[in-house]
């Protein structure tokens, strides 16, 4: 019997986009080799990052000017600007690629992008919402909502909030991930002492099941493609904690550069990508051992990273 092949190409690179809100750029880093190919000019302190290839384009959220710049990553150039909420910080691609949730951290609401016809439309949320993140199938969006201390969940088809899962064992949610399976959401918690907390959030239920305690001011949160195991950024302990999945134990705690703010994880999930705002730095995480095996110099105040294709022709 003939298996399906798979439609997806595979000679296009990948490459982790990385924002450099010290001075407004970009640095593509080629995750083959660990090199920066090239520096994008972006928006004004540019901040989130997620990327749609759907249309072939990076969105970048600038906290300054309360808007969101469109990067064409076929000509490495911003070719719009959309106004959003105020301090727009996290955003994220649906996972049908058609729509971007920006998380307005200066005010209280969460604007969605139609990347095809580039129109916004706003929801409230609550009080300072940090971060977004989709359901594998993209029916529910999931919203960090900082001082408001819940996360907000949104039906993405009628875009509007459905139900509210209060923080109960931490302080002040930041980055959020789910899991491939859907089955669980990782909520980092920034809290004000350490340890601090990142919550466990049963999605069927919608509620928090666990605590887990890690570094100090956890920050950035991704779960591999296999959904074994959660990386967490800790910016004021430099370090990064490992926890597995199956029983949200803490595997290891790899130290990393300064600040580290954001990870990022391939999707052959051989490797994580950390940004180090301090720094200016990415550290590159071998998955299977858990080490360092690179720091990668890229800008003033790295800040947050997405993996995606270039589209450049190289």
């Amino acid at each position: 019997m003939r298996k399906n092949r798979k439609k997806h190409v595979h000679h296009k690179k990948l490459f982790a986009y990385v924002t450099n809100f010290g001075e407004d750029t970009i640095s593509m880093i080629d995750t083959k080799n660990d090199k920066v190919t090239s520096t994008i000019p972006a928006g004004s302190q540019p901040d989130g990052i997620t990327i749609s290839p759907l249309v072939k384009h990076a969105y970048v959220s600038n906290t300054e000017n309360n808007s969101v710049s469109v990067i064409d990553l076929s000509r490495h150039k911003v070719v719009n600007e959309i106004p959003v909420g105020e301090g727009p910080v996290g955003l994220a691609a649906t996972p049908d690629e058609r729509k971007v949730y920006v998380a307005n951290f200066g005010g209280t609401t969460v604007s969605i992008i139609d990347v095809c016809k580039e129109t916004v439309k706003h929801i409230e949320v609550g009080d300072n919402p940090f971060d977004v993140a989709f359901s594998p199938d993209g029916r529910k969006a999931y919203v960090a909502v900082t001082i408001s201390n819940f996360i907000a969940v949104i039906d993405t088809k009628k875009e509007s909030v459905i139900d509210r899962i209060p923080i109960t064992n931490g302080e002040f949610p930041r980055d959020l991930a789910v899991t491939p399976d859907g089955k669980k959401l990782y909520v980092a918690n920034r809290g004000r002492g350490e340890p601090s907390t990142v919550s466990v959030i049963d999605l069927k239920e919608n509620v928090v099941t666990n605590a887990v305690n890690v570094g100090i001011r956890p920050n950035g949160v991704a779960v591999t493609p296999d959904g074994k195991k959660v990386y967490i950024t800790n910016i004021s302990s430099d370090d990064v904690t490992v926890v597995n999945v199956w029983d949200d134990s803490i595997i290891t705690t790899i130290p990393v550069g300064d600040g580290p703010t954001d990870v990022c994880i391939t999707p052959d999930r051989k490797k994580a990508y950390v940004t180090n705002y301090n720094a200016g730095t990415v550290s590159v995480i071998c998955i299977k051992n858990d080490i360092v095996m690179t720091t990668i110099t890229t800008g003033k105040q790295t800040s947050d990273c997405a993996i995606g294709p270039s589209c450049y022709p190289f």
